[in-house]
């Protein structure tokens, strides 16, 4: 529900851009040049403004936080400047092959794409003056923002033109049956690191030297204290009177919602072609009508409206805004059971028939009534929320460094957290990356700044300071003794169990007892089974190691060893492989597995597509924009 109020762009604003570049895949092959940057990149001599390129950015370190919440180090931070100047470079060479290609939007297609979009709509209405709003609050012009709009449609058009030609022959499609519902028989023998753990034994001198020799992995994680104001919708809802005379204000501003319009049960005989000869054929059906001739049967023989001409020229309940002009009038003009025309319309001449119709309903205010409390306290609660929200923001931001004042002025709670850590594993709240984001932001963390708002929820936000500020310390053996014990173990016990994994290849047999091999070294054997690529019961590393090995010879298994996600060790038995039946495949799957070949052949086009444009492209970067000699 809320935007970011003091700086940075909003999320539907970064769906845009994100969207723009989304098309682009990663691919290398830059210049350096030696100055202070100007721009981005040059691709065939056009600039991207470094403007372009830090938004991008920061949008893509907070995507990235958002998802996997970890720190930002140098590498990753040079990593991401790739990232993104690649998919820039890419999208700019595919803008440019765009317009050389003549793919052009119309401004009807421009305005119809904005139009749809739910940020400017209000009760599923575009709303000119949020739309002007919005962008107004974002720092961009209409104008701006409809020339982004016509550079993604551009280039979906360009997608689609792409995907569209892509397709596959009957051995394909065969050959892609046969490998995509391949089937293998698999066996595994599972060596659980907790099975050796009793196994282990580890001195207080082993312990204390791991400590000595690594002890920056037991650094303190860094942290603030944070002072904040938090602001609840469910907090306002208690405040929120009712009256009869407001519902019933409401009820009349609504009042739209809860009519149902008329309705009109039409059919017509539609007559195209040269108009003369059209008009003619239409006075001579309105003869035959005339002298008692059914209309459906009429329709069935003469109509050119060769989706309705089969049921009698039924088009069906239809009301107002749904037909041409001319026909519109027509049909709400006639009585239940007439026939007018001919009517001229953009497809030819009409003959209409009205077989009923129903008129339009308004619920009462009574019956209503229930909904529209509910939905009258939501949106006052809503309206409440946003406004104090705005408030806690402005305010905020006037204070600058404190929030005791606006905590006071407010007359809410000023709450304070000690050790709020940078990964969010200490924390108060449920949702920690925007915290996260929020409150080791330099502004904030170094500078002493409070907050913009930061939002949680839809009717959850919060402002915010740094109290505090904690770097990561020397923690002494004593605080971390036992942690580091449980590490030497646990290293250990995986490596004995690896040991007991290839000791079991070592003495495997085809005629020996799998099992009581496997139990003898301290594993689990599992029996064999036929699976698929989408089977789930197995552990994923076994499923993926099983359709990467080679289809066993003769009689022969193929073993290898694998270790798991959870540390533990595997050793995997490929018995047999069964290729999928093209012809077992039914109607709907046929349908299903044909969109998943065509889809694939369609993304290798459009890879193999953009990255010939990139290489085709002429690139120029200069070496500090990918290499600063700063971090951010």
């Amino acid at each position: 529900m809320l935007q970011q109020f003091r700086e940075g762009i909003g999320r539907w604003i970064a769906g845009v851009i994100l969207g723009l570049i989304a098309v682009a895949f990663i691919f290398w092959g830059v210049d350096f040049n030696i100055g202070v940057p100007t721009f981005a990149a040059k691709v065939n001599g056009e600039e991207i403004p470094l403007v372009e390129f830090d938004r991008a950015l920061q949008m893509q370190q907070a995507q990235y936080a958002d998802l996997y919440r970890v720190e930002f180090t140098e590498d990753l931070q040079l990593e991401l400047r790739r990232t993104v100047l690649e998919r820039l470079v890419r999208n700019e060479a595919l803008l440019q092959r765009v317009e050389s290609e003549g793919y052009g939007v119309s401004d009807a297609d421009v305005m119809a794409a904005i139009r749809s979009r739910t940020e400017f709509q209000v009760d599923g209405e575009f709303s000119l003056d949020l739309y002007r709003a919005r962008l107004l609050g974002e720092g961009m012009s209409p104008a701006a923002f409809e020339a982004m709009q016509r550079e993604q449609l551009s280039l979906i058009a360009l997608q689609n033109g792409i995907a569209n030609s892509a397709f596959y022959t009957p051995t394909e499609y065969r050959r892609y049956i046969e490998l995509s519902r391949q089937r293998r028989e698999v066996a595994y023998a599972d060596f659980a690191a907790d099975a050796f753990v009793d196994r282990v034994e580890i001195s207080d001198e082993a312990v204390r030297e791991q400590y000595e020799t690594s002890k920056l992995n037991y650094m303190t994680e860094e942290s603030v204290d944070l002072e904040y104001i938090e602001l609840l919708g469910s907090d306002l809802a208690g405040d929120i009177e009712v009256t009869e005379e407001s519902l019933r204000a409401f009820y009349e501003e609504e009042q739209a919602r809860f009519e149902t319009e008329e309705q009109r049960h039409a059919r017509h005989i539609l007559f195209t072609g040269d108009d003369a000869v059209a008009e003619q054929r239409a006075r001579e059906a309105l003869e035959r009508l005339a002298g008692g001739e059914d209309f459906e049967a009429l329709a069935v023989e003469l109509s050119d409206d060769g989706g309705t001409k089969d049921q009698g020229g039924d088009l069906g309940w239809v009301g107002r805004g749904l037909l041409v002009g001319p026909f519109e009038d027509t049909l709400f003009a006639m009585e239940a059971g007439g026939v007018e025309g001919p009517v001229k319309t953009n497809f030819g001449y009409h003959l209409i028939k009205l077989d009923e119709l129903r008129a339009g309903e308004v619920q009462s205010f009574e019956q209503v009534r229930d909904e529209l409390a509910e939905e009258y306290r939501q949106r006052q609660v809503d309206d409440g929320f946003y406004a104090r929200a705005t408030e806690l923001a402005d305010r905020a931001f006037d204070a600058y460094d404190e929030l005791a004042t606006v905590a006071t002025q407010l007359n809410l709670p000023l709450k304070t957290f000690r050790g709020f850590t940078r990964s969010g594993s200490v924390s108060p709240f449920t949702d920690n990356a925007p915290v996260v984001q929020a409150a080791f932001a330099p502004e904030v963390m170094e500078q002493g700044e409070n907050s913009g708002p930061v939002e949680l929820a839809e009717d959850h936000v919060l402002v915010l300071r740094v109290a505090a500020h904690h770097l990561p310390a020397e923690q002494p053996f004593e605080a971390v003794q036992e942690e580091v014990k449980q590490e030497l173990i646990r290293a250990q016990a995986q490596r004995l169990a690896a040991d007991a994994a290839q000791a079991f290849i070592d003495a495997y047999a085809a005629d020996a007892d799998l099992e009581a091999l496997a139990t003898s070294l301290g594993g689990e054997w599992h029996a064999p089974v036929w699976i698929e690529r989408t089977d789930s019961a197995l552990p994923t590393q076994v499923v993926s190691t099983v359709f990467r090995l080679a289809k066993p010879v003769s009689e022969a298994s193929i073993l290898e060893a694998v270790p798991l996600a959870s540390g533990d060790f595997a050793v995997v038995l490929l018995a047999g492989v069964e290729p999928g039946d093209p012809d077992a495949v039914t109607e709907d799957e046929r349908g299903t597995a044909a969109r998943q070949l065509t889809d694939q052949a369609a993304m290798f086009e459009l890879t193999g597509y953009a990255g010939e444009i990139r290489d085709e492209a002429s690139v120029r970067i200069p070496d500090q924009v990918l290499n600063p000699t700063y971090t951010f």
